[in-house]
This record gives structure tokens, C-alpha cells and sequence, in this order.
């Protein structure tokens, strides 16, 4: 198992409430888990925690993360860190916050290829360049991009970025933090293609969304988050088929409310 995570609690310590409560999943290689849940279920904050990117005075309070086998916590604190970036690669909600708004798009994804694959050496500024402008053809984008900066491309084109440095940086795991949230159908549709095919190429995804559809899309496994713990999981298409949970049979109610007032609406 490539990632397995137990009852895991986050929070702000010294006898707080804890913000997550006793999470646990498991993500293999290659697989898709989705975690779906409503604002505030706690989603980013795991994914914040996987990722070693906890602000204090919020930290891992309990429980255990290992990856390929390795126990990460209970560790040292910087070892969770260590894997970010060639290991496990976050896309934030946000496409441009993640990106740098002052440096072009080829030269972020550049930089990223030399942090996580030491390629300082082998690598020349022409050479960088031409590689990000391979790796945005591959995500449907113009080459010529390389010189755009982030303001200048669509919340779509900059999602796509992000799947470019993770195609790029070629991680183990995967984190897509509600990557579709504020695009419309085809570019959320494209993001989704792209990411399917990341999977496909053998990267493990854990992709969390409140969008159902998104989730029923792309993962094999799913579990519903309410107020900081999983309180249902199991194969995406059983799960969203029969609920068990009450929140989880609302939370599909609403989506499908949402859906079928959309659909009237229209001329």
C-alpha cells in the first residue's frame, strides 16, 4: 500500500477540540480515492496535513500516516515535509494562488522539474523552457505559453498548469483539492480528462470535492467527510447508489435538488 493513514486527529492541541477526528483511508498506486464533504468537513485540512503544510498552532495530534511502508508520524517533524513536492503534489482550490504571479508559467514549471528531479545541471534555460512547453502541449495548451504569466490565462488554462508540473514532477500521490471549482462544464470536464489520465499513467489521486459528479467521475473509492470525520466510505458507485449515512443521503439530495433546478431553468 503506497499511502495508509489511521485515525488520524488534527487540532490545535493542548486539550482543544480536534478539527479532524479519527480519519482513516489507504491510497494505492494508480488508484483514485475521492473525499467528498460540504465546506468546513475538513478535506483541506487532511490535505494540508499530508503534505506537511499545518500552520501552527493547528498540527497532527494523534494517529498514523506511513507512506510505502515508511511510518511518517508518529516521526520527526520534517518528514512528512520531505515528500512534498517529488512525492506527494497538492493542486490548491486556488490555480493562482499556487502560481507565482510575477514569473512566467515556463519558468515555474522549470523550476519545478529542477527542485524535484536535481536537474540543475543537465538543464539549461533553453533547455527548461522547451521541456514546460512540451509539458503544456501535453495538457492541451499552447507551447508558446511559456512566456504568459498567470493573470493572463483563464482559472482553466492555470488548473491545467498544475497538472503540466505534476505531469512533469511525476509524484507518487496526487492531491486535487476541489481542482474544478469555478470553471465552467468544459474546462471542469478537461481537468477531470486530464486527471483521469494521470491515473491512468500509474500516479495515485486523491481527489476531494463537494461536487458528487466530479467525485462519481474519476474515483474508484469514496468517503463522505462531515465535521472532521469519514462518516461513510466504501466503492464510489455503491456508496452514492445506496447511502447509508443521513448526512451522505442529504448531501446527494441537495446535489440532485441543485441539478434538477438547474436544468428547469434553462430556456
Amino acid at each position: 500500500m503506497l499511502l495508509e493513514v489511521e485515525k488520524l486527529r488534527i487540532g490545535p492541541g493542548s486539550g482543544e477540540t480536534e478539527i479532524v477526528q479519527q480519519v482513516s483511508f489507504s491510497l494505492d498506486r494508480g488508484q483514485v480515492v475521492g473525499l467528498l464533504g460540504a465546506s468546513g468537513s475538513g478535506k483541506t485540512l487532511l490535505a494540508y496535513a499530508l503534505c506537511g503544510l499545518l500552520s501552527p498552532p493547528l498540527r497532527i495530534t494523534g494517529g498514523t500516516i506511513r507512506f510505502a511502508g515508511i511510518t511518517l508520524y508518529p516521526g520527526k517533524r520534517k518528514s512528512i515535509a520531505r515528500l512534498r513536492g517529488k512525492h506527494i503534489f497538492m493542486m490548491f482550490q486556488s490555480a493562482s494562488s499556487a502560481l507565482n504571479p510575477y514569473m512566467t508559467v515556463g519558468k515555474q514549471i522549470a523550476e519545478a522539474l529542477v527542485q524535484a528531479h536535481k536537474l540543475a545541471h543537465k538543464f539549461t534555460a533553453k533547455d527548461a523552457l522547451h521541456e514546460a512547453g512540451l509539458l503544456l502541449e501535453r495538457v492541451g495548451l499552447d507551447a508558446g505559453l511559456v512566456t504568459a504569466y498567470p493573470f493572463q490565462l483563464s482559472g482553466g488554462m492555470q488548473q491545467r498548469v498544475l497538472i503540466a508540473i505534476a505531469l512533469g514532477i511525476r509524484p507518487d500521490i496526487l492531491i486535487a483539492d476541489e481542482p474544478t471549482t469555478g470553471l465552467d462544464a468544459a474546462a471542469s470536464f478537461h481537468v477531470l480528462e486530464l486527471l483521469r489520465g494521470l491515473q491512468e499513467d500509474g500516479m495515485a489521486l486523491l481527489f476531494i470535492s463537494h461536487d458528487i459528479r466530479a467525485v462519481s467521475f474519476l474515483a474508484e473509492r469514496t468517503g463522505v467527510m462531515c465535521q472532521g470525520q469519514i462518516v461513510e466510505s466504501g466503492k464510489t458507485e455503491q456508496l452514492l447508489a445506496a447511502p447509508q449515512h443521513t448526512y451522505t443521503r442529504e448531501l446527494i439530495a441537495a446535489m440532485t435538488m441543485i441539478a434538477m433546478t438547474g436544468r428547469a431553468a434553462l430556456p
